[in-house]
């Protein structure tokens, strides 16, 4: 009993982490399905079907949908490769989709309906009770031809031209939604959009001016200049995505969507912040004036504004004082983080904080003479 309920937590935290959708085999299938004392959507595939790959991108958004409901679990297994278990519940072809009620796991219900993310739901609500968690407008800009220019303007955008009958797109879509929720915070800066030349809105120019021929065609367009777009042609992961966003946008997103641990951090001026912080108040007197110029050389580049600002103010606090600002701040602000914050207040934190970090490690027993 032990061996399988770790081999049960090992598989979750596995499945977990790598995606929402839970993959099975002849080896665990008992245990997540049959006794985790979940409701348990499951799709019986084959790696050859079409229409088992057609449906993918839609069973990816499904389980998307259901990734915060601790009822619903969305998981599928090659049937095809794991014969018994096929032939177990009956499977004579693919793919089928049988709900496995947690109160009665031993007759599992077959699907009959069309193959569709809202389908599916209702599939599952009308058995279950349980709905998926109501989620937040998506974030992503819808571009066409009568904004794009307007909602770009003076701003880095990645954008994806997509069409509704497309497989790829709708296997992008979670992907796309994902990255958008990821710069919400850096929405000054980048936008993430997507015009669905499918839609009611006019998108010909937009086809035209960039010459799409495929979908989707990812577009990244540097500082509003749409005379000339960057194709994106790299793997469409969303660590890639993001790699990829904060060396043409300057941002320092990590791969979880929170702030890079050196967000904030002016690196060019690391030797003279050391240098200043470490020194005794009276020699710190004299380097603030340096730092203050080095501040105002970098507010020329027009960016850094925030930067800039929270450096100046713990640069007045080492000078000025209250001279132990830097700790007591360091406390609260990791109380807040540990509190449920809503983005862009725990980015702000995270922000503040790395500064402050850095300022804390370069503190010497001079610091306070």
């Amino acid at each position: 009993m032990f061996v399988s309920t770790l081999r049960l937590a090992i598989f979750l935290f596995l499945t977990t982490t790598l995606a929402s959708v839970l993959e099975l085999d002849a080896s665990n299938f008992n245990d997540v399905v049959l006794n985790s004392d979940k409701n348990t959507l499951v799709k019986f595939y084959a790696s050859w079907c079409s229409h088992c790959s057609k449906l993918e991108p839609v069973w990816e958004e499904l389980a998307t949908a259901y990734e915060k409901e601790p009822n619903v679990q969305i998981a599928r297994i090659n049937a095809d490769k794991h014969q018994k278990v096929g032939k177990q519940y009956g499977i004579n072809g693919y793919p089928t989709i049988k709900l496995f009620k947690k109160d009665d796991v031993q007759h599992p219900i077959e699907f009959e309906g069309a193959r569709s993310v809202e389908s599916l739901t209702n599939f599952i609500s009308a058995h279950t009770g349980v709905k998926p968690p109501s989620s937040a407008p998506s974030l992503v800009a819808k571009l066409n031809d009568l904004n794009i220019e307007d909602v770009v303007e003076g701003k880095d955008a990645f954008i994806a031209v997509t069409a509704d009958w497309c497989g790829h797109c709708k296997k992008l879509k979670p992907t796309w939604q994902k990255l958008a929720d990821f710069y919400q915070g850096d929405s000054d800066i980048v936008v993430i959009g997507q015009v669905q030349v499918t839609d009611p809105e006019p998108s010909e120019w937009i086809k035209d001016k960039f010459q799409i021929r495929s979908f989707p065609t990812l577009l990244y367009i540097k500082n509003g200049d749409l005379q000339n777009a960057e194709i994106y042609e790299a793997p469409r992961t969303l660590s890639e995505f993001v790699e990829f966003v904060n060396e043409r946008a300057g941002t320092t997103r990590a791969e979880d969507g929170g702030l890079h641990p050196d967000a904030g951090l002016l690196h060019s001026l690391d030797d003279l912040v050391s240098k200043f912080v470490g020194s005794a108040k009276q020699e710190r007197v004299k380097l603030a004036n340096k730092v203050t110029e080095a501040l105002n050389d970098l507010k020329k580049e027009n960016k850094y504004a925030k930067e800039i600002r929270y450096y100046t103010k713990l640069i007045n606090s080492l000078v000025n004082g209250p001279y132990d600002f830097i700790p007591r701040e360091i406390t609260r602000l990791e109380k807040m983080l540990s509190e449920n914050l809503a983005p862009e207040a725990r980015d702000s934190a995270l922000f503040r904080l790395n500064i402050l970090r850095y300022f804390n490690s370069c503190i010497t027993p001079n610091t306070y003479k």
